[in-house]
């Protein structure tokens, strides 16, 4: 008899210690996945839901049940803010940023799949690399999207580990995002400059013998055809849906153009983008799947980078407030057209590259000091006393 109550005894504390800390997990909440709790100084800055995004931001959809979102890596979820007036339309779209850090070409068109069939989404914007877009195998990545381990978010010790962080760094941690999906990166940290530098020496490893390219014409028949079959099927999906679809190219800060300009690669993500035009206006009416670029010189993409900047994280990481930008000119209505995009299209793409020839020897011309801090930021990395991550 003794023996049975102790197991019962034994048991029954077990599972009131488990009870206890599932309970406690749900309160804190560190993954953000529950979010009916939350109070300042407690819980409210959320620390790990960036090791967790990919698990939980598709459940997220499903239960926020957004109309407009926005797809795509890093740069996607680091630049666009999803409750930007023009966006949503002027609040009537309820707003997400649905990308995810890291995320390859694949990934992302297995989200707009998802997405489409679990939201009733009206609009989607996708931010994308001037590339090859394979089709994915998204019937086969299903059944892991959005899948979360209830048991371990509660009673895991991992969970608690980060309950008890979360608790803990209150006060002096910075949350990873937003509430409606936005990635914070590295914003307000200093350094930009040297992260700059590593974006440049990683770029000098991997083509250490870059030469100035031609400022000729790009010859939009040159080069091999790239495999669009998965942007095909996206199409075809926003179609099926009645999805707007716009595709927006990365915008570069002109040192990084500057670069793609020497070591050649400046002629490929323009025939890139000749090839994607021609695919969406074979495929598809202009108002409901357009495509946008913002390679320029201008005030925002030239802006002087030193160990911190408005606009920049690094080379190619944004901050919203040029995201707001570009939004404005992709969904708002002003009178005199785009202030620094450009609608991608066949038929202008070549005027499109000649403007910006131009743009940028009318720029070099008159800011003589562009190359010499260019050269700066390159060898930035080059000392022995620098910071940069090898």
């Amino acid at each position: 008899m003794a023996i049975k109550q102790f197991v019962i005894r034994f048991l029954c504390a077990t599972l009131s210690v488990l009870a206890l800390i599932g309970l406690f997990n749900y309160i804190v909440d560190p993954f953000w996945y529950y979010r009916d709790i939350e109070i300042k100084g407690f819980n409210a800055v959320k620390l790990k839901f960036r090791d967790v995004e990919r698990h939980v931001k598709p459940p997220l959809l499903i239960r926020e049940q957004p109309e407009a979102i926005i797809l795509g890596s890093s740069f996607a979820e680091i630049g666009f803010d999803p409750n930007n007036k023009f966006f949503t339309d002027h609040g009537r779209l309820k707003g997400m940023n649905f990308a995810l850090a890291g995320a390859p070409w694949e990934m992302v068109q297995c989200h707009f799949e998802f997405a489409a069939a679990h939201a009733r989404i009206k609009r989607a914007l996708i931010g994308f690399h001037p590339d090859n877009m394979p089709l994915a195998d998204c019937e086969k990545d299903f059944a892991s999207i959005g899948q979360v381990n209830i048991g371990e978010f509660l009673l895991s010790m991992s969970t608690l580990r980060a309950s008890i962080k979360t608790i803990r760094k209150q006060d002096t941690q910075k949350p990873s995002h937003t509430r409606d999906g936005r990635f914070f990166f590295v914003r307000d940290d200093s350094g930009v400059n040297i992260r700059f530098g590593e974006d440049f020496m990683r770029r000098k490893k991997q083509r250490p013998r870059c030469v100035k390219a031609s400022d000729m014409l790009f010859n939009s028949g040159a080069g091999n055809a790239l495999d669009l079959n998965g942007l095909r099927r996206m199409i075809k999906t926003a179609k099926e849906h009645h999805i707007e679809l716009v595709l927006v190219a990365y915008p570069q800060h002109a040192y990084s153009l500057e670069l793609d300009n020497q070591c050649g690669d400046q002629d490929d993500h323009w025939r890139a983008m000749q090839q994607i035009a021609s695919l969406i206006e074979a495929e598809a009416e202009p108002y409901q799947v357009h495509a946008w670029h913002f390679y320029n010189y201008n005030d925002i993409t030239t802006e002087p980078i030193g160990t911190t900047a408005k606009y920049w994280q690094d080379s190619m990481h944004f901050n919203f407030e040029m995201g707001d930008v570009m939004l404005a000119d992709i969904f708002g209505e002003n009178p005199d057209g785009p202030k620094f995009g450009r609608p991608i299209a066949t038929n202008r793409i070549k005027t499109d590259f000649r403007d910006y020839l131009r743009n940028r020897s009318d720029y070099l011309q008159h800011h003589p000091e562009f190359q010499g801090n260019l050269q700066q930021l390159q060898h930035i990395c080059s000392g022995p006393a620098n910071k940069c991550r090898p």
